[in-house]
């Protein structure tokens, strides 16, 4: 099958959509990325891709700590609205109406809305270019009962977002589980 060769870019996808907190209780910023990943199981940690532009990029590196939430279909509005305006002029918590919640371990609040949350200390920064890549250690997980089954997320009950070239999707259903290639 012929392919064409394109420009080096971001191509990969879909990839997880995500509201990323930092800062304190009492001052915050939350952003909208789609560069987000996990990177280890043992420990476990994930990077994310901040311009040093960004509002919140001050807060990870004052506070060293970030937390992840992963939102739901039900919250894209305001998902797509905090990666669209910046938190040095308008209080993204006002505009949302999101809630902040306090983690168990770090400073930096949750999105009480947000079904799963991930909290995080930051072990390591890569500055890259364009982006600086953070890596932070999971050090907690918040997951709401209604998405959770036997200690596991349940993904039939959860219904994350995902980024494709410019727009926001949702996943399908199942089409096997890890390991069926071998029936």
């Amino acid at each position: 099958m012929a392919k064409a060769t394109l420009h080096p870019g971001t191509a990969l996808s879909p990839v997880p959509v995500v509201l990323v907190t930092a800062g304190t209780q009492e001052e915050s910023d939350i952003t909208t990325l789609a560069w987000a990943g996990m990177l280890c199981s043992d420990p476990p940690m994930i990077g994310i891709g901040v311009r040093p532009t960004r509002w919140l990029h001050h807060f990870i590196v004052d506070q060293n700590a970030i937390v992840v939430n992963v939102p739901d279909v039900l919250h894209v509005r305001q998902l797509d609205l905090c990666g669209t305006i910046s938190g040095k002029k308008k209080d993204k918590w006002d505009l949302t109406g999101f809630t902040r919640e306090r983690g168990s371990t770090t400073e930096t609040p949750l999105i009480a809305e947000c079904p799963l949350n991930l909290e995080c200390v930051v072990r390591q920064t890569l500055h890259l270019g364009s982006h600086d890549l953070f890596i932070g250690e999971i050090v907690a997980v918040h997951v709401e009962e209604r998405i959770r089954r036997s200690g596991r997320l349940d993904a039939s009950a959860f219904d994350p977002v995902c980024y494709i070239d410019g727009q926001y999707r949702h996943l399908g259903g199942k089409i096997g589980d890890v390991g069926f290639s071998h029936s």
